[in-house]
């Protein structure tokens, strides 16, 4: 044989399949016999791979992974909960005091009392919004495995 031994990776795709060698190696491979004997070999392992039973573990993988996860405390926002009952109060008081006058303030926003509502209800949702972010980082932070 004048030709070199073919590479691990050359022996690795005849055992696979024959076609994927080039003529000059296929050639060799089928006058050398060292050459089909480690072909074969890798046949045998391949063979044997494919039969093998996938591993299955001995513990449950999904409750230890869960585990070591932080649990979600179902919270109450106080601070919130608080500044919604303060806001809820001066609306209600508004409501009781100027209950009547509430239509002609409406119909004209220029005036201080309709523009001090407007901002009150504009922060309202602000906080929300803000609180609504707050939360949304602090689960991002959670799930951001580092």
């Amino acid at each position: 044989m004048t030709s070199p031994h073919l590479s691990e990776r050359a022996q690795q795709e005849a055992a696979e399949s024959t076609s994927l060698l080039p003529v000059a190696q296929a050639t060799h491979l089928r006058g050398c016999s060292l050459c089909q004997s480690r072909v074969a070999t890798y046949r045998h392992l391949l063979t044997a791979v494919a039969h093998q039973a996938h591993p299955t573990f001995s513990f449950d993988l999904s409750a230890s992974v869960l585990a070591q996860l932080p649990r979600a405390k179902p919270g109450f926002s106080w601070v919130l909960a608080g500044v919604a009952t303060l806001v809820l109060g001066v609306v209600i008081s508004f409501l009781a005091l100027f209950g009547g006058l509430l239509t002609p303030i409406f119909h004209s926003m220029t005036t201080g009392l309709g523009a001090g509502l407007l901002t009150v209800a504009g922060l309202f949702v602000a906080g929300q919004c803000l609180e609504l972010l707050t939360q949304h980082r602090r689960q991002m932070r959670q799930l951001a495995f580092s």
